[in-house]
């Protein structure tokens, strides 16, 4: 993740985290729909995107708080 400026890593955060909102929804309708008992495996698909957004959510804002403060510069 190196070369992005704290602008890109702030559009990548703010994609995951619509991202992240979306598939929350989802969830929901699913739960609230009974859908969660009936179609479980596009259930379980949803519950690894979201398990897979937080982790990339983390890795973001981890390399954000490390990144030189003239990152923003080099954009």
């Amino acid at each position: 993740m190196t070369g992005m400026s704290d602008s890109d890593y702030r559009h990548l955060l703010n994609e995951l985290e619509s991202l992240l909102e979306d598939t929350a929804e989802m969830l929901q309708r699913f739960e609230d729909s009974g859908m969660d008992e009936r179609m479980p495996e596009d259930y379980q698909t949803l519950l690894a995107i979201q398990a897979k957004a937080l982790q990339e959510q983390q890795s973001y804002l981890q390399a954000l708080r490390q990144a030189p403060a003239s990152s923003e510069q080099r954009h």
